[in-house]
């Protein structure tokens, strides 16, 4: 594909190919919509001959989850994901600047390396990012214990306008998943690893500080960490061995050096606990160095460095127009099969399965700049979160809807001197009222503009209540979406309109869950229970809903029917099996069904070995006997 010749692709134009790795593709694209509305994004497609690989599909779909839970400033935001014929694809940020390798790279050949201002505020957007990612929570909750795995400077974007974005969840991990990494299989660069990730131990959290202390060092030294082939790196860095910076560097001030060892401490003990604990460090030493820094001067920096490449990118960005016989017309009215709003957090936490593979390999030079986009929020901007397992239903499909011609108006043909027919086509009436107003709300829909398609659905109601059956399921998931949207700002908004959504569509199983999900989030138990119990009738094989029924059910203390939730759950043996039984074992505790609940904790471990919480209430039980 050349830059004269976009391929279309859904709702989007494929511009042109930056990447291809082992699992992927990766494309500079652009969404396109009425009224000449456009965006750049990049596109991650499967790549097409692996797309029967069920493995390869479920590793991508758990790397488009993953991305889905984090929305953060300084991580890159992923915008949609779904399936256009038999290809997966993920639609991401579309950002222009340099990765910190390549920065580092070029401050060495011009001799100008970052300011240690510079380089702390750097280092602190990254602990920023990593403090979120790390302690973000589900909505019951219950903390995910996010690990990036991988930091390092090929996955930290310094933008042009000084913005610094983590890259590449690809490879990153949930406590929660049931299927852990093989007992020492290594994954991430070898020289940016902690000495446990190294020698292929259980990690924590605590292994990306150690990761982002090595950039720092990197950074203020102006050498790398550990140096030699990949077996002699390996063993350095295991054993933690690497020249201290006070020797390379002693005019750096004391604190600086201090905070370098505790973030590379070998002992994880003896390691900063989190990485806001260092953030705190860091900005604690640059107010001491009345350090006056910020984006525009990491932003001048940018420019300085890289003045050649964004003169040449500047002058592709113009010429991002498609080429004669491109498809430039409104979007079509029928939504793609694309995941809804948060179902439910234990599904959406216990099923991530399998460690997500990113795109490898360099990018290819190009007139348009760098493409960085991650994989991987509770709720994203599309408001396309959690439904994105492919065992889930996909969202309702609104019927096809015929788009309104551009080249003669209805009106047109009404002011005509010939006199119509006695049967007058269809294209010929007058439009019906509303109808107007409808096609925009579904064209604002198909966009992502959830608030704008209530708005203008609304109003399509209100002037033409004959088009409710039309309207209905559509302006249901635009008020979901809407919700989506203002959940975490907004709980009580974001509730009225799932009620107003359910009422639209009252069979709708993702618009019950999501509703559910948020009474549960804000402790409306008997709310959550009713909503739950309405999605089991209709949908007795959801195993998500049982789930979080179970747990609405024990913490109201209605130990009897949290057990019967949670035993449908284990029949129904999803990925999270382990934890339903663990949970089954906990309510019949109480129920006083002691030797059930010790048969079913050790089915748990059997299902899952790395269970702790079963393990250790197991032998709790075993104890007290």
């Amino acid at each position: 594909m050349t830059k004269a010749d976009p391929i279309r692709f859904g709702k989007y134009l494929l511009l042109d190919k930056i990447a291809t790795g082992g699992m992927a593709e990766l494309y500079e694209a652009k969404i396109t919509g009425i009224q000449g509305f456009e965006k750049l994004i990049a596109i991650k497609r499967i790549l097409p001959h692996l797309a029967s690989e069920e493995d390869l599909v479920t590793s991508f779909i758990d790397e488009a989850k993953l991305a889905a839970l984090l929305h953060h400033q300084n991580i890159v935001q992923i915008y949609d994901f779904g399936r256009i014929e038999d290809s997966y694809y993920i639609a991401m940020e579309y950002l222009l600047g340099k990765d910190l390798r390549m920065v580092m790279r070029k401050a060495s050949l011009k001799g100008k390396p970052l300011r240690l201002e510079s380089t702390l505020l750097i280092v602190s957007r990254i602990c920023a990012a990593l403090e979120y990612s790390h302690g973000l929570k589900d909505f019951q909750g219950k903390p995910l214990n996010i690990i990036h795995r991988d930091i390092s400077p090929a996955n930290v974007l310094i933008t042009y306008d000084g913005n610094v974005k983590i890259v590449d969840f690809g490879i990153a991990k949930a406590a929660t998943q049931s299927h852990l990494t093989q007992s020492g299989m290594i994954k991430g660069k070898v020289a940016y690893m902690s000495p446990e990730q190294a020698a292929g131990e259980t990690i924590d959290h605590r292994s990306d500080i150690f990761s982002t202390g090595i950039i720092l060092y990197e950074l203020a030294t102006g050498v790398p960490m550990f140096q030699g082939d990949t077996l002699q790196v390996l063993n350095l860095v295991r054993d933690a061995k690497f020249t201290p910076a006070d020797q390379l560097k002693p005019e750096l001030p004391a604190k600086f050096h201090e905070i370098l060892d505790r973030a590379l401490a070998k002992e994880r003990e003896a390691r900063y606990q989190s990485a806001g604990d260092m953030l705190a460090d860091i900005e604690e030493l640059m107010y001491q160095m009345s350090a006056r820094t910020s984006p525009r001067r990491v932003a001048d920096y940018m420019k300085i460095l890289f003045e050649e490449e964004i003169a040449v990118e500047k002058t592709g960005m113009l010429e991002l127009e498609p080429g004669p016989g491109v498809d430039r017309g409104t979007l079509p009215l029928e939504l793609p099969h694309k995941a809804e709003a948060p179902e439910d957090v234990k599904q959406e936490a216990g099923i991530f399965e399998r460690e997500a593979k990113g795109v490898e390999g360099e990018a290819k030079p190009k007139r348009r700049g760098m493409l960085y986009a991650a994989a991987a929020a509770v709720v994203i901007v599309l408001g396309l979160v959690f439904t994105l397992v492919a065992k889930q239903k996909p969202g309702p499909v609104p019927e096809r809807q015929a788009t309104v011609s551009t080249t003669e108006s209805p009106a047109e043909k009404v002011a005509s001197p010939t006199p119509p027919p006695a049967s007058v086509p269809a294209a010929s009436k007058a439009p019906e009222p509303g109808l107007a107003k409808f096609e925009e709300g579904m064209a604002a829909l198909k966009l992502g503009r959830f608030a704008e398609a209530t708005k203008s659905l609304e109003e399509a109601l209100t002037t033409n209540p004959s088009l409710l059956d039309k309207a209905s399921k559509p302006y249901s998931q635009a008020l979901r979406g809407e919700a989506a949207a203002v959940t975490a700002t907004d709980p009580s908004k974001a509730k009225e309109l799932l009620v107003k959504a359910v009422g639209l569509d009252p069979r709708n199983v993702e618009g019950l869950s999501q509703l559910a999900s948020l009474c549960l989030r804000e402790k409306d138990y008997p709310k959550a229970i009713e909503t739950y119990e309405k999605v089991a009738k209709i949908d007795a094989k959801r195993a998500d809903a049982l789930f979080n029924l179970g747990y609405a059910y024990a913490v109201t203390k209605d130990y009897s029917k949290a057990e019967q939730a949670y035993s449908k759950v284990v029949e129904l043996a999803p990925p999270y099996q382990d934890e339903a039984l663990f949970n089954l074992a906990m309510v019949q505790v109480k129920l006083g069904k002691r030797d059930q609940s010790v048969k079913n904790l050790e089915r748990a471990i059997q299902v899952n070995p790395k269970n702790e919480g079963a393990k250790q209430y197991l032998e709790t039980l075993k104890k007290g006997a």
